[in-house]
């Protein structure tokens, strides 16, 4: 990582932060349990989802008991504390989970500093609450979004942990990343953008023409694997109007051999550049035979998607997590 790179993420990491503190208060103690009426928090016993106990002051975790008696003894020499206390005791929370899940990353050979933020959140989170899983840290240090999906349960805060997946990582970025690894070239992108509107990103190059390419230059790319759905507009239409059924019937008529990209399910192997007129070509510039029109609908992935013994509801739900996954990576 190059030293203006750092710069950009350190601010960018001090714009995020907000937001993840936020994610954390909404995970330990959504409720404010334990505000008193003088406007203190006085400490509290929460039952964990694994039949244990938890006793928790403001936004911190206390401790972890077997038996209510133990959670009881220590809560009766805990004061309360005002909001400023409060503050200050998170602040320091998150201050000692970082340097743990720092020097967690270090010893395994790699800079915290050069993690995506996301990650670094994460890895600081899992410590903040106690739980080292080796499996779910090294998805997060791979940026393995299905790796971490697979390993991310906390037993003891099923419903606060999946808060925090929601908030934090509901879908993948890109293919399988689990953050953004560009970060501060898309910030530097969209700064200039800003700033120099009329002038074209170079980063949009010349369209690959073969014999039967397409018009135009690359607008986007494709892999193997993903539905084009020319219905999109259509189908939303219905689903505005509250016509499901019809909605899900439109769909189900756009998933066919003809609609799905050809092809592995791979950027890196299998690139397919999609021209200005929409027409999908393969990696050498050649028309695949398929055309993606405006406003079409990008599924990727639409055989662990889909099926078509789906019920309606369930191609509904399906085609709304897409939909939500579009809108968060800004791509709806």
């Amino acid at each position: 990582m190059t030293e203006p790179e750092k710069i950009i993420n350190s601010f960018l990491k001090q714009q995020l932060q907000p937001g993840y503190l936020q994610a954390v208060m909404g995970m330990i103690n959504p409720q404010k349990n334990g505000l008193n009426s003088e406007g203190r928090f006085e400490p509290f016993i929460e039952r964990a989802d694994n039949g244990g106990f938890v006793l928790k002051q403001g936004y911190s975790i206390i401790g972890k008991y077997k038996t209510l008696d133990d959670a009881k003894a220590k809560k009766k020499d805990l004061p309360a504390l005002t909001v400023d206390g409060v503050k200050q005791k998170f602040r320091n929370d998150q201050i000692k989970a970082e340097k743990s899940a720092r020097k967690y990353v270090e010893g395994k050979g790699k800079n915290f500093d050069e993690l995506p933020i996301k990650n670094q959140f994460i890895l600081s989170n899992y410590h903040l609450t106690g739980h080292k899983n080796e499996d779910f840290f090294d998805a997060v240090l791979n940026n393995d979004y299905m790796g971490a999906v697979k390993n991310y349960r906390r037993d003891d805060m099923e419903m606060s942990n999946e808060f925090f997946k929601n908030v934090m990582f509901s879908g993948p970025i890109n293919e399988n990343d689990l953050a953004n690894t560009n970060q501060a070239q898309n910030f530097v992108d969209n700064m200039l953008d800003q700033m120099y509107p009329d002038v074209k990103d170079d980063k949009v190059v010349e369209g690959k023409k073969g014999d039967k390419g397409g018009k135009g230059e690359v607008i986007a790319e494709f892999t193997g694997g993903e539905l084009v759905n020319n219905k999109e507009d259509e189908m939303r239409d219905a689903m505005a109007k509250g016509q499901d059924d019809k909605a899900a019937e439109i769909f189900r008529s756009q998933v066919k051999d003809k609609n799905i990209t050809p092809g592995e399910a791979s950027h890196k192997t299998n690139p397919l550049p999609v021209a200005e007129d929409g027409t999908i070509m393969d990696k050498m510039g050649k028309s695949t035979g398929m055309k993606a029109e405006p406003g079409s609908g990008i599924y990727d992935h639409i055989e662990d998607q889909y099926d078509s013994k789906m019920s309606n509801k369930s191609i509904i739900d399906m085609i709304k997590k897409n939909h939500a996954k579009w809108k968060k990576n800004d791509m709806d």
